[in-house]
Protein backbone atom coordinates (compact mmCIF):
# COMPACT_ATOMS: atom_id res chain seq x y z
CA UNK A 1 0.00 0.00 0.00
CA UNK A 2 1.67 3.22 -1.18
CA UNK A 3 0.72 6.42 0.64
CA UNK A 4 -0.29 9.56 -1.21
CA UNK A 5 1.39 12.64 0.29
CA UNK A 6 0.01 16.14 0.22
CA UNK A 7 0.49 19.39 2.12
CA UNK A 8 -2.26 21.23 3.97
CA UNK A 9 -2.66 24.93 4.66
CA UNK A 10 -5.34 25.75 7.21
CA UNK A 11 -6.48 29.25 6.33
CA UNK A 12 -8.36 31.26 8.95
CA UNK A 13 -10.38 34.19 7.66
CA UNK A 14 -12.24 36.82 9.63
CA UNK A 15 -14.77 38.47 7.30
CA UNK A 16 -15.99 41.08 9.80
CA UNK A 17 -14.05 41.96 12.96
CA UNK A 18 -17.13 43.52 14.59
CA UNK A 19 -19.02 40.24 14.85
CA UNK A 20 -16.19 37.82 15.65
CA UNK A 21 -17.42 35.31 13.08
CA UNK A 22 -14.57 33.41 11.47
CA UNK A 23 -14.13 30.78 8.81
CA UNK A 24 -11.54 27.99 8.69
CA UNK A 25 -10.66 26.67 5.25
CA UNK A 26 -8.40 23.80 4.28
CA UNK A 27 -6.27 24.18 1.15
CA UNK A 28 -4.50 21.08 -0.19
CA UNK A 29 -1.31 21.23 -2.29
CA UNK A 30 0.70 18.56 -4.07
CA UNK A 31 4.02 20.37 -3.55
CA UNK A 32 5.35 21.93 -0.36
CA UNK A 33 6.90 24.85 -2.24
CA UNK A 34 3.48 25.92 -3.54
CA UNK A 35 1.97 25.67 -0.08
CA UNK A 36 4.78 27.71 1.51
CA UNK A 37 4.52 30.38 -1.20
CA UNK A 38 0.78 30.87 -0.64
CA UNK A 39 1.20 30.79 3.16
CA UNK A 40 3.87 33.52 2.95
CA UNK A 41 1.67 35.69 0.74
CA UNK A 42 -1.22 35.34 3.21
CA UNK A 43 1.08 35.67 6.25
CA UNK A 44 -0.07 32.35 7.68
CA UNK A 45 3.08 30.24 7.86
CA UNK A 46 1.88 29.44 11.37
CA UNK A 47 -1.64 29.02 12.64
CA UNK A 48 -2.45 32.45 14.17
CA UNK A 49 -4.26 30.96 17.18
CA UNK A 50 -2.16 28.00 18.32
CA UNK A 51 1.10 28.83 16.48
CA UNK A 52 1.42 25.38 14.87
CA UNK A 53 3.21 25.38 11.52
CA UNK A 54 1.12 25.19 8.37
CA UNK A 55 2.08 23.22 5.24
CA UNK A 56 2.87 19.99 7.05
CA UNK A 57 2.97 16.74 5.12
CA UNK A 58 -0.05 14.48 5.38
CA UNK A 59 0.07 10.87 4.19
CA UNK A 60 -3.14 9.29 2.99
CA UNK A 61 -3.38 5.52 2.64
CA UNK A 62 -5.99 4.24 0.22
CA UNK A 63 -7.74 1.18 1.55
CA UNK A 64 -9.86 -0.83 -0.85
CA UNK A 65 -12.56 -3.01 0.59
CA UNK A 66 -14.59 -5.47 -1.44
CA UNK A 67 -18.31 -5.05 -1.17
CA UNK A 68 -19.96 -8.39 -0.40
CA UNK A 69 -22.45 -9.72 -2.92
CA UNK A 70 -26.14 -9.67 -2.04
CA UNK A 71 -27.75 -12.94 -1.01
CA UNK A 72 -29.71 -14.58 -3.78
CA UNK A 73 -33.45 -14.68 -3.27
CA UNK A 74 -34.68 -17.81 -1.59
CA UNK A 75 -31.61 -18.28 0.64
CA UNK A 76 -32.25 -18.13 4.38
Amino acid sequence: MTPVSYFVLHLITLPDINYGVYSVNRLVFSYKEDCIEIAQELRQLYDPWVRKPNCVEVKNYEIRVRVPLKKPKGMP
